[in-house]
């Protein structure tokens, strides 16, 4: 399995949030596209969904927290244009959508989302 898919295995697999993890999805090749959806659960039947899909020269990701409805999401597809952190933006569970600190840095930005949900499901009790 690809490097990167391996460290964020690790990083899921031993973070105190997440119970389990599972890949759902996952195609490489070798012209260097790489396409990825894993699926973590959470405490109260919440889960994560990640899926990145890098080419070469591009990098799309999601990250969503839901339980049968979404919650929280964190992506980069360009439906955002005034936001000034376009492409990447955020939706709360309420569906509003705003500015993210999300860069495309995948290892870095999966430390922020586990963080913000550690916080967003603390909030909720």
């Amino acid at each position: 399995m690809n490097t990167l898919v391996n460290e964020i295995l690790e990083m899921l697999e031993t973070h105190a949030l997440v119970k389990s993890t599972r890949v759902v999805n996952y195609d490489e090749t070798p012209s260097g596209k790489l396409e990825v959806k894993i699926r973590c659960d959470l405490p109260k039947s919440h889960q994560l969904q990640i899926w990145i899909h890098t080419e070469p020269e591009s990098l799309d990701y999601a990250y969503q927290l839901f339980t049968t409805v979404p919650l929280l999401r964190w992506d980069n597809a360009p439906h955002y244009e005034h936001l000034s952190t376009a492409p990447h933006h955020f939706h709360d569970e309420h569906g509003k959508v705003y500015e993210s600190p999300l860069t495309g840095n995948i290892k870095r930005d999966l430390r922020m989302v586990l963080n913000e949900i550690a916080e967003w499901m603390k909030a909720q009790d």
